[in-house]
């Protein structure tokens, strides 16, 4: 069979080009190009929760959603609920928007779901209350809201369990990115 040899100088061009689409794409200055989670608001999220031999874990943690959008929990593993931060629900602080009903589906375990539709701008923060300690907590941002005075990205502070807030502060820091590029 013959052998198709390509030149040098063909291959140089050819992966010079692919190389210049591929930045031209990263230069159209996307909001939350960096974070494939955030900057692109959708109508409908799935978050899976699982829960095995200490280890736990919220698949994503942060998620956006168009204003009226739906968030559906499953449970894969473990036993979990959906609770906001809420003094009405759990915690002493509240991390989701003032005009915002708080919530808490239950006890959920494995095959089991919640779902909750967002109406309104903000960041809105949970958590699985029996896997608080191991850092079970994540993010939903609604919209484009203003980062700025978002109960959800004040610095949780003392009111949960120091893997928990350190978690909850990463999620911060990439949401309040994102937003920052929008606001300014």
């Amino acid at each position: 069979m013959g052998e198709r040899r390509v030149s040098r100088r063909r291959l140089l061009a050819t992966v010079g080009a692919s190389t210049g689409i591929g930045t031209a794409g990263c230069l159209e200055g996307e909001v939350g190009a960096d974070d494939p989670q955030l900057g692109d608001p959708e109508p409908f999220e799935r978050i899976e929760l699982a829960s095995e031999d200490g280890d736990v874990s919220v698949d994503p943690p942060v998620v956006h959603l168009v204003d009226g959008g739906t968030v559906e929990w499953t449970v894969d593993a473990g036993v979990h609920d959906v609770t906001a931060y809420h003094p009405d629900t759990h915690g002493s602080r509240q991390r989701i928007p003032a005009d915002a009903e708080p919530w808490a589906s239950g006890r959920l375990e494995g095959g089991d779901g919640f779902d909750r539709v967002f109406d309104g701008e903000g960041v809105y923060d949970y958590v699985s209350t029996p896997n608080d300690a191991l850092g079970a907590a994540g993010s939903v941002v609604v919209g484009w809201p203003d980062p700025n005075g978002e109960p959800g990205l004040e610095p949780p502070g003392d009111e949960c369990p120091p893997i928990t807030c350190d978690v909850l502060e990463r999620y911060n820091e990439r949401v309040r990115d994102v937003l920052e590029e929008v606001h300014g």
